[in-house]
């Protein structure tokens, strides 16, 4: 048994990436959702391969890094949630919690939207 994705996920600081449907995690193809994320799990490698070669896995993983309570399980930007638990209490060392952090998140943000907007028109 899986454990189910979360409830429609909206943050003011990030803002969820906009899916478009043809993401690997919104074809369906993959589990992202799972019981355990140990990184030698078949699925749980296959949902990170798979998500690594989205357009949009580096501002999902900029998403999740920036709400932890939006998104506690799954895989977000080809990371699981325990990637995502060290990469931010790395952040947090050297950032603090506050608006240094969400600051340094956000312009990440949207440094990779422009780049893929960019990236998009060629």
């Amino acid at each position: 048994m899986t454990a189910a994705p979360p409830p429609i996920l909206t943050d003011a600081v990030v803002p969820r990436p906009q899916l478009s449907g043809t993401e690997p995690c919104a074809t369906g193809e993959k589990e992202y959702f799972h019981d355990s994320y140990a990184v030698n799990q078949p699925a749980v490698k296959d949902a990170l391969r798979a998500c690594r070669r989205c357009p949009l896995a580096a501002e999902c993983r900029i998403w999740a890094l920036a709400n932890p309570d939006l998104a506690p399980t799954g895989i977000y930007g080809a990371s699981t949630p325990r990637q995502r638990k060290e990469d931010r209490r790395q952040l947090i060392s050297r950032l603090g919690d506050g608006p240094a952090y969400e600051r340094v998140l956000r312009r990440a943000y949207d440094a990779n939207v422009a780049w893929r907007t960019q990236s998009d028109a060629r």
